[in-house]
């Protein structure tokens, strides 16, 4: 069976979703939303680094939705929850870069975007690498494991190579120290806790509370990364923590630095990728690393292997999206979701 898609704009997961789904041998391209005017009736294909496709992107939803979509890849810089509940009452499923359960959505969207997927039979699914895809593996763990106790993830990252770097001045990055960014925090990265919500999900764990915690990091000096500039004593690097517990014991830990170079204070150490830790009888540890192709190697953009391992995971969960129950649905509720063989 073929699947009809839309990709929902062309940033820079963007434009790597529509390479995916171009080469998914199960997907169809047939429309983009254009999120600036500059792009209105421009073709898809070259918008996103490739020859002419012969589909045009536009913001015109309706005509969008006049294609008959069965999914939409929801790829866009923020999420408006307007645009999902339009989509969903129109019976258009959802795959997301930029979703995981909803919950720090709130109780009143939460419940809008459940109600819309049932008035029209569709689901709303999110995925990426992280949030996303690295919980559902550190979740699978658990299952070469007797009687675990306690599952640690570690995302540790140096951005000194991240193009967009300046984006972290919604989590205080260049401005100076201030307990408001522990709230801030908590709130812009609510998808992070949700992520404890879906480990939890998979693995049947009745958890009581997800606690937060935050720990700031600053530049002892003056640094500018990518034209990015972070005055002396400003934030520029933080580690978060969320727990999942039951009762007064942490079950789920997800551990998230992100420094900007080296020599913050303090400084912890950087791994450059994923650490999961099972607790249990054995003990498990994997580490998750990532290396550019040959190709983004000849580019000179290394840092854009970021874009296409948040991609892809959404794009290849779209099958199963089309297929499954209405609903706001997660890894705890799709069958295994891998990638697809395509012979050059």
């Amino acid at each position: 069976m073929t699947y009809r898609v839309v990709q929902w704009t062309t940033g820079h997961v963007g434009r790597e979703a529509a390479k995916g789904i171009l080469h998914h041998p199960e997907l169809e391209l047939v429309g983009g939303y254009a999120w600036s005017e500059e792009k209105e009736g421009r073709d898809l294909g070259e918008l996103c680094g490739l020859a002419a496709i012969g589909v045009t992107a536009t913001q015109d939803v309706d005509r969008l939705l006049a294609l008959e979509p069965d999914c939409v890849c929801y790829t866009p810089n923020q999420l408006d929850p307007e645009e999902l509940v339009r989509l969903l009452e129109a019976g258009v499923n959802v795959a997301s870069s930029y979703f995981v359960n909803g919950r720090t959505l709130g109780d009143d969207v939460r419940g809008r975007l459940e109600k819309a997927a049932s008035v029209g039979g569709a689901s709303v699914f999110g995925a990426g690498i992280f949030p996303g895809f690295a919980n559902f593996i550190a979740a699978l763990m658990a299952a070469a494991s007797s009687d675990w106790k306690k599952i640690r993830f570690l995302e540790s990252v140096d951005l000194t190579h991240y193009d967009a770097i300046a984006n972290y001045t919604n989590l205080g990055w260049s401005f100076d120290p201030d307990e408001k960014w522990h709230e801030v925090n908590r709130q812009v990265l609510g998808q992070y806790a949700e992520c404890v919500d879906v480990m939890a999900g998979m693995l049947r764990v009745p958890l009581d509370e997800v606690a937060f915690d935050y720990e700031p990091a600053v530049t002892p000096e003056e640094r500018t990364i990518n034209g990015f500039t972070m005055p002396q004593g400003s934030l520029a690097g933080q580690r978060c923590t969320w727990k999942g517990r039951v009762g007064d014991r942490s079950v789920i830990e997800l551990d998230v630095v992100w420094n900007a170079g080296t020599g913050l204070e303090p400084e912890w150490p950087v791994h450059h990728g994923y650490t999961m830790e099972v607790e249990g009888s054995p003990n498990i540890q994997t580490r998750v690393k990532f290396s550019p192709s040959p190709e983004q190697i000849q580019s000179g953009r290394v840092a854009d292997l970021a874009n296409p391992v948040t991609a892809m995971p959404v794009v290849n969960a779209i099958p199963a999206v089309c297929d499954a129950a209405p609903g706001i649905r997660t890894y705890a509720d799709l069958p295994l979701i891998t990638g697809r063989y395509v012979a050059d």
